[in-house]
């Protein structure tokens, strides 16, 4: 058996974490390797690499308040912006053990508003996502024509306040979307939208696209995890979305476009929270006054898949 110098780097990723872990063996690693292509769990030391970055409060500075990247692991590397009047250490993006969809261990997503009396002279606090490497063992960006398959599992906790119906289009925020690495909107996310879930697409050119109403998918319930499985053809006319929704099918669409006219490539998956109307002050006040000071959300079980037949490999929930 020959392997790619990707599949390499992966083997020893797994295998020295597999040290730390009594239940690992050569079987499963293989296992691992042959199914998903990629697969984080959030159990191995080695996730993450690192911790949040830090960054001192300035609350002179005029700038977007978004940090450098930093590689959270082989696959991702922060994606943090928080105004520069805030304290980083007031965010988060972690290893936790408060909420686990399979072991002990899943990441937490935290965002809180820029308080109305720091206010920044240059852009507000508003993201708080891995977004893909693009040195990662695999191609983050799908190439056109290429099927991709992804699983997760996302779980809102039991004190989650959701938007009221009357403020819905203004207080929605994105927990995954598909960028891909240019200028202009993700073609592909999965947003919060009240109390439900739903994917949203965008079509045409990347810095001219018209977004596509959402269709939901299923309502969310705090302090229960929602198993998604995602099935993406990436191609600009003959495109297909599916997803189930905690076992069923609830999103199907072929013959779509998926990958932007003047682009060659799909989205890498991003994970965590995109609360772009946070970036405006009335939006912030909006939130405030409707009980909602802080975004928190659960993500364990992420998988990713190349190719056809990938719904078994990418289904949360399996020992590995």
């Amino acid at each position: 058996m020959y392997f790619t110098a990707n599949q390499i780097i992966f083997i020893f990723s797994l295998f020295f974490s597999s040290l730390l872990c009594s239940n690992c063996s050569k079987d499963s690693l293989l296992t691992q390797l042959d199914s998903a292509n990629m697969y984080l769990d959030f159990e191995r030391s080695l996730e993450p690499f690192q911790k949040m970055p830090s960054r001192p409060v300035n609350s002179e500075a005029i700038n977007n308040g978004c940090l450098n990247p930093v590689a959270w692991n082989q696959y991702y590397n922060f994606n943090v912006c928080i105004a520069s009047t805030c304290e980083v250490s007031d965010y988060a993006i972690e290893r936790s053990d408060r909420y686990a969809r399979q072991g002990n261990s899943s990441i937490r997503f935290f965002l809180k508003p820029t308080p109305l009396d720091k206010w920044p002279l240059g852009e507000a606090t508003h993201r708080a996502e891995l977004g893909p490497r693009y040195e990662a063992p695999i191609n983050r960006y799908p190439k056109e024509g290429e099927e991709r398959w992804y699983g997760m599992s996302v779980l809102m906790p039991e004190d989650f306040v959701f938007a009221p119906p009357n403020l819905e289009n203004e207080l929605r925020f994105s927990i995954a979307q598909w960028q891909h690495g240019s200028e202009g909107s993700p073609a592909l996310a999965l947003e919060v939208y009240g109390n439900k879930l739903a994917i949203a697409r965008s079509v045409g050119e990347s810095v001219n696209s018209t977004w596509v109403e959402p269709q939901f998918i299923g309502e969310i319930t705090p302090g229960k995890w929602i198993d998604l499985i995602i099935q993406v053809k990436w191609a600009k006319k003959d495109g297909i979305i599916r997803a189930w929704y905690n076992g069923k099918k609830t999103y199907d669409h072929k013959d779509i476009q998926t990958v932007y006219e003047n682009l060659s490539v799909g989205g890498g998956l991003k994970l965590g929270i995109y609360y772009w109307r946070w970036r405006d002050k009335d939006s912030v006040r909006q939130s405030l006054e409707n009980g909602i000071n802080n975004r928190e959300i659960f993500i364990d079980e992420v998988r990713e898949f190349i190719g056809p037949e990938g719904k078994l490999v990418v289904t949360p929930g399996q020992s590995f």
